[in-house]
């Protein structure tokens, strides 16, 4: 893991981001509709704080379109500004094709053309609407739940290009990470590497680049 590390300061210090878009980069060629995720094994590890400062990143410094995507949010609202849920975005597309799933609750019930009780558990097999969202972004970053607070991280990581891990320093366990990478690798996730984020520096930060 410490190998393919993708360092992130506390402060998110826009050289670091640079680095870690320049490394994501390097794992694969950009390309139209690139799908990057970010998962932590735990909560409060900083995925999101991550996942926006990437994506803010690759929209600044790379000019290229992004959206960012909250796979953990329930909102089925199409999102804007560049930012949403997943379920929202995939409910938009599959809407515009009028091929919804039935609803959970079993009635496909819509209120003012928006479905109720779609989940996203029944759009994350319609590969038709993961080409479709592809189409509209140069790049795609996902924000995805723990695996301590639900499987949807994982079932929404081979989906994605690439993933990357997320790792709270001087907190999160390295063999917590590892069964987390471990999962990643056998739904047949592609692991960038980790993004080690809110790391703690005992000499002053000038010092470190100095090293």
């Amino acid at each position: 893991m410490t190998r393919n590390a993708l360092v992130a300061p506390p402060t998110l210090d826009p050289r670091a981001i640079q680095d870690l878009m320049a490394r994501v980069d390097a794992a694969f060629p950009p390309g139209r509709g690139r799908l990057v995720g970010f998962i932590a094994s735990g909560d409060g590890e900083g995925t999101s704080s991550v996942a926006q400062a990437y994506a803010r990143g690759v929209a600044t410094h790379l000019r290229r379109r992004v959206l960012l995507l909250d796979a953990g949010s329930p909102s089925i609202q199409p999102p804007a500004g560049g930012v949403g849920s997943l379920v929202g975005m995939l409910t938009a597309l599959a809407v515009q094709r009028s091929n919804l799933p039935p609803a959970s609750g079993g009635g496909g019930a819509f209120v003012e053309g928006t479905p109720e009780g779609i989940s996203l558990w029944q759009l994350l097999p319609r590969t038709e609407l993961w080409y479709a969202l592809r189409d509209g972004y140069d790049e795609i970053v996902i924000d995805m739940p723990s695996a301590a607070r639900s499987r949807l991280g994982l079932a929404v990581a081979p989906y994605c290009d690439g993933v990357a891990v997320v790792i709270e320093a001087e907190r999160t366990r390295a063999p917590v990470v590892e069964n987390l990478v471990a999962h990643l690798r056998t739904v047949r996730a592609r692991v960038l590497g980790a993004v080690m984020n809110r790391r703690r520096f005992h000499l002053p930060a000038p010092i470190y680049r100095l090293l």
